[in-house]
């Protein structure tokens, strides 16, 4: 039999187990702890809340420390960790707790798949960029999306694929969101979204990214999906949303809303055939350049 010590160790590791969520952990992220290996807060989930509440995880104050910042590779691979705790990624500085799947229990990754290799219930995450070096001018509109993961959350390690046309940031960097909802049929209805200080390495596009759209659902009729740069899902708060969809529909970073998995190779596109015939040819010159730059450079490293 179970002692009462033992009986209440259990009961504290189901509770932990069934309020466990899951972040996107890096130390650029608004609200990281250095001082805390077994940090949780960024991992709560969004839901009825308030602006100041929800945005950037309501961390907006909390800094990432001077230097800190999450670099991604134009044309290349963000390699990212997603867990339930900090603890549980190389973050945390604790190898003998870090794991192969994102949290140590599948029911935590709100999901009716077993572990394994192939999920079929896991809804993907995404990564945005806005191009704004002070937090305090950003606003959600400012988030284009840039990269998706089909398969995440699942396993800790997952890969984003970074756009090879992205422009570099301004002075001071830029700022990126992390943000993911989970399946209808695997708990509770929530959002989660974390901010980052962050920038584009080695980018050498020309042309600004266009204002993003609100992603269209579009699961079945592709003609209803949003073309081009799309904004992150704001869902399921008090303020400022731009999906409102019920608390059963919750939208995904998918192909049901015209997220390709990887890059989001179609930024720009329909951003030309808006514009007037001058504009539109200097800026495919501006492309040609920037890709021929891209090239040179690429020749010159190799």
């Amino acid at each position: 039999m179970f002692s009462s010590a033992k009986l209440s160790l259990a009961l504290l590791s189901v509770a932990a187990s069934a309020s466990a969520h899951i972040a996107l952990w890096h130390n650029a992220s608004y609200g990281y702890d250095d001082s805390q290996p077994n940090q949780s807060d960024l991992v709560q989930p969004l839901q009825n809340l308030t602006f100041d509440e929800w945005w950037f995880h309501g961390k907006i104050d909390s800094p990432p420390a001077d230097g800190a910042i999450m670099n991604l590779p134009s044309g290349g691979t963000f390699h990212g960790e997603v867990a339930c705790n900090k603890a549980l990624t190389t973050w945390g500085g604790q190898p003998s707790k870090q794991t192969e799947y994102a949290c140590d229990a599948v029911g935590v990754l709100h999901t009716t798949d077993e572990f394994g290799d192939e999920p079929q219930d896991v809804k993907g995450c995404g990564i945005g960029i806005a191009y704004k070096s002070d937090v305090k001018d950003i606003t959600p509109e400012d988030f284009t999306i840039i990269s998706v993961n089909h398969t995440c959350p699942w396993k800790r390690n997952v890969d984003f694929q970074i756009p090879s046309d992205l422009p570099p940031c301004p002075t001071g960097g830029c700022h990126c969101m992390w943000g993911w909802i989970h399946a209808s049929d695997a708990g509770t209805e929530q959002n989660y979204f974390v901010g980052y200080r962050c920038d584009v390495v080695g980018a050498t596009g020309l042309i600004s990214l266009p204002q993003a759209q609100v992603a269209n659902k579009c699961p079945t009729d592709t003609s209803n999906c949003t073309v081009g740069a799309k904004q992150p899902h704001y869902w399921l708060q008090a303020e400022k949303n731009n999906n409102f969809q019920g608390n059963f529909d919750p939208p995904f970073y998918n192909g049901d809303y015209g997220f390709s998995d990887g890059a989001q190779t179609d930024l720009f596109e329909g951003y030309l055939s808006k514009r007037s015939d001058v504009e539109s040819q200097k800026l495919r010159e501006d492309t040609r350049r920037s890709r021929v730059l891209r090239r040179s450079v690429g020749g010159a490293k190799a």
